[in-house]
């Protein structure tokens, strides 16, 4: 029987689901309703939402943490690693042209090779080097082309200083009085179920959009045996409707944020760690029609998929 209950109970009441986790679940899920608010539709649902947020949990600080308001911020920091990268193969350019690359001045500029600074520049390091470049140009101005370049590199460190902090803003920032605790909670959960039933009824039939809104990892149900809400996809990839095993194959987790694993000789799998939630993955093997799937790991157990890969007909012919 189908228990229709379910949907006359508000689940974001639950008891068993942490105060912080809550907090966290619903300052994602305003962030992720914004980046989905491509043409202003969901404006009522998103002021609604603040502030049923800001009467339980007090007033929200800049909401620049979430995943809608903080992409444009992410673009503009890995853009400008992007162009100090760029930058830096092209000043390595100008000391081929000016032959510094044959003295032991170069060193100064690229301690260890270019390859440093062009493929092992993350957000962990470029910081560092940055400031590394910074020291070099302005030590030897003339060589490295001029007192423009030292701009150039400048600006690189504060632009990238000033995205940065814009990023990290704190996300526990909140300030202003609360309502009563239980009082304030209704509201919010009540806001919050309705807001669950609203995009229930637009993407009816398609459940794997819920993670465009809502991330389940935080509206899970404190239980001492779980492992920080993640879990791990395993399966098996065969050759088309036959039981014969496909090796080599990528897995590649479209939003996870984590690294590709490939199918063993005998076609089996298994992905590092996933939070919980839905993800969208695909299977590509040259010579085969790519495979993309959604799956929902429901909890820090191993999540089972199995997929039959068939055989590019065009690439064969």
């Amino acid at each position: 029987m189908i228990d229709l209950t379910n949907f006359f109970t508000i689940q974001f009441l639950d008891l068993r689901v942490s105060f912080e986790n809550k907090k966290l679940g619903s300052d994602d899920f305003i962030g992720k309703l914004i980046s989905q608010n491509i043409n202003h539709e969901r404006d009522l649902m998103i002021a609604d939402t603040k502030a049923a947020h800001e009467g339980f949990f007090g007033k929200l600080g800049e909401i620049t943490f979430n995943l809608g308001e903080q992409t444009d911020q992410t673009a503009d920091v890995d853009k400008i690693i992007a162009d100090f990268k760029a930058r830096c193969s092209e000043l390595n350019g100008y000391f081929i042209y000016t032959k510094l690359i044959k003295t032991p001045l170069y060193k100064v500029f690229f301690p260890l090779g270019l390859m440093e600074y062009t493929q092992h520049t993350n957000k962990g390091n470029v910081e560092n080097y940055m400031e590394a470049m910074v020291l070099a140009i302005t030590a030897h101005t003339a060589a490295a082309g001029g007192i423009s370049v030292l701009n150039e590199f400048t600006a690189f460190q504060t632009n990238y200083g000033v995205a940065r902090g814009v990023q990290t803003t704190d996300k526990g920032l909140v300030s202003g009085s609360r309502d009563s605790r239980d009082e304030a909670e209704v509201v919010w959960a009540t806001q919050m179920h309705k807001n669950l039933l609203t995009l229930a009824l637009e993407f009816i039939g398609q459940p794997e959009k819920m993670h465009l809104f809502f991330s389940q990892q935080y509206f899970q149900q404190n239980r001492p045996t779980a492992s920080n809400h993640v879990g791990t996809l395993t399966g098996k990839v065969t050759r088309g409707h036959t039981t014969v095993a496909e090796p080599d194959v990528k897995v590649h987790v479209v939003d996870g944020n984590i690294s590709d694993c490939y199918t063993k000789p005998d076609g089996t799998f298994r992905t590092h760690k996933l939070p919980i939630g839905f993800h969208t993955v695909q299977f590509s093997k040259a010579g085969f029609i790519m495979q993309e799937i959604t799956i929902e790991i429901l909890n820090d157990e191993e999540t089972i998929a199995d997929v039959m890969l068939e055989l590019n007909s065009q690439e064969v012919s």
